[in-house]
């Protein structure tokens, strides 16, 4: 069996082939169109599936159906979102599942994004037989994805795994969910170069690398840029890169409170900062964390990479998640 995973960001589209044994041909990154509305990102998917389909005639290959990975809530019986994916303006109570049904006539398949990374790390990736997984994935936000016995979690109207919006300091800085406090403010990207900022303005170490790497301009500052100045051992941002640890902790401690799971996938874009990065969070776990729960529970690096969006979305037609529902 193979199938088309699609990934859509507010960037990029990714997209591949994807085999049964989690084999990916033919991927690749276009933008996704989100600045020009829903239309274009539609479009897009189309365009994109329709030379994925011509690229597996050419191969010799059969589809098994499209999948698709994207920010917000699916809803099957619509055909597409129906919440959330407040980063993809206009995108909310688009059908694009009906959409790709009629213009291919396959089954379609969809899924939050970080559900569907999640549901590849278990196939696949990190996870690979275990069956209690929270899967976080840090970025431009912060997602989530829960397995619990096996099956993963949606809650009851399909927003369960939305651990960025965890209150982490009552009296904190206000997200643009309207809650104070949230954990998507201190770990997220946003998060992550404020913490930097911080204490580059408030340090005034002109001797570090960091004010080398950013030319002395703060807003040429990255979370690469900070994480690769730690492992070359600057002083800030080791500095840094503690405290944004110990953020990180705090909401995975409470995860692990809760859901005594026994793996934690960190993943997302500042997952690739690789060991720097899980040795910052795994130094300030036991801070935030029950004994016993902490002992049961593994901290590691997803798997996937910038692949796990698209092979999650296969994942979703091997497993029959979430398809459009429509008589094939």
């Amino acid at each position: 069996m193979n199938a088309i995973g699609l990934d859509l960001g507010g960037t990029n589209l990714k997209g591949g082939i994807v085999s049964e044994e989690g084999e990916v041909y033919r991927f690749t990154i276009t933008p996704s169109g989100v600045p020009e509305g829903p239309e274009k990102i539609l479009e897009n998917l189309v365009t994109l599936s329709r030379i994925f389909l011509k690229k597996a005639g050419e191969m010799g290959i059969s589809i098994s159906g499209i999948g698709v990975a994207t920010p917000g809530i699916i809803d099957p019986s619509f055909g597409g979102i129906t919440g959330g994916a407040d980063n993809l303006p206009g995108w909310r109570g688009t059908a694009f599942m009906k959409t790709l049904y009629q213009e291919f006539k396959l089954p379609i398949h969809a899924h939050n994004d970080v559900t569907a990374i999640t549901l590849g790390e278990l196939r696949y990736g990190a996870g690979k037989g275990k069956k209690n997984v929270i899967l976080a994935a840090f970025g431009t936000g912060i997602g989530g994805g829960i397995v619990i016995d096996g099956k993963l979690y949606g809650g009851h109207t399909g927003y369960g795994g939305e651990i960025g919006h965890m209150a982490i300091r009552a009296d904190g800085y206000r997200c643009s969910c309207g809650i104070r406090g949230c954990w998507e403010e201190y770990a997220s990207i946003r998060g992550i170069l404020r913490t930097a900022r911080d204490h580059i303005i408030k340090d005034n170490l002109k001797e570090s690398t960091i004010y080398i790497k950013i030319n002395n301009k703060i807003e040429n500052l990255t979370p690469k840029v900070l994480f690769d100045s730690a492992r070359e051992g600057d002083r800030l941002a080791l500095q840094i890169v503690d405290e944004v640890g110990n953020n990180t902790a705090i909401g995975i401690g409470n995860l692990i409170n809760i859901f005594n799971p026994e793996l934690v996938i960190v993943g997302g874009g500042i997952a690739l900062a690789g060991e720097i990065f899980l040795e910052s969070i795994k130094k300030h776990i036991h801070l935030w964390t029950l004994k016993d729960s902490r002992d049961a529970a593994e901290i590691v690096l997803a798997k996937l990479g910038e692949k796990a969006g698209v092979v999650g979305a296969s994942s979703l037609v091997f497993e029959n998640i979430n398809r459009l529902n429509l008589e094939f």
